[in-house]
């Protein structure tokens, strides 16, 4: 499989920035997947999410660190329909410096998290973990193409700072 380019790379990230939700599946301890939609922002090819602490996300997680999601970008016809389907590892963040810019980064996106966590300024969120999805492989859905046009890509790890805002 092809490595991913750096503007295909860019391609991703423009998608992961438009889109509005991500529908992540993990693996559930007895081996079922478990999927959910879910907020989220990112940095580049990075995303992050904020997950409930003692939610069955976490615990498929702290089970099984292998993950997928997709994301789509608004459409109101077939022929617009752009995305990504990506394979990724899933950690869950503490060190002071990432705590902080994941928060910044999911109340830019979604103010209306101040409203909804008691407090936004505590790091992690009270009851919440920051959790960060590294891509491993990627699929890029294309439509303007042809019905049902997919990319598939490599990630290479050490070049996704190659990519971040």
């Amino acid at each position: 499989m092809e490595n991913i380019s750096l503007d295909k790379a860019l391609w991703v990230a423009d998608i992961l920035h438009r889109g509005k939700e991500l529908v992540l599946a993990s693996i559930r301890p007895d081996g079922t997947p478990h999927a959910s939609t879910m907020s989220y922002a990112n940095d580049g090819l990075r995303t992050y999410c904020a997950i409930s602490l003692d939610s069955q996300k976490a615990h498929d997680i702290r089970q099984h660190a292998n993950v997928a999601y997709a994301i789509n970008t608004p459409y109101s016809s077939w022929a617009e329909i752009r995305g990504v389907s990506v394979d990724a590892k899933a950690s869950m963040l503490h060190k002071s410096d990432e705590l902080r810019q994941v928060s910044d980064l999911l109340l830019k996106k979604y103010p209306e998290f101040s409203h909804v966590i008691s407090d936004t300024r505590a790091l992690p969120w009270p009851g919440m973990l920051f959790i960060v999805l590294e891509p491993l492989f990627v699929s890029l859905l294309d439509y303007s193409k042809s019905f049902g046009h997919t990319e598939y890509f490599s990630v290479d790890p050490s070049r996704l700072a190659e990519v971040a805002l």
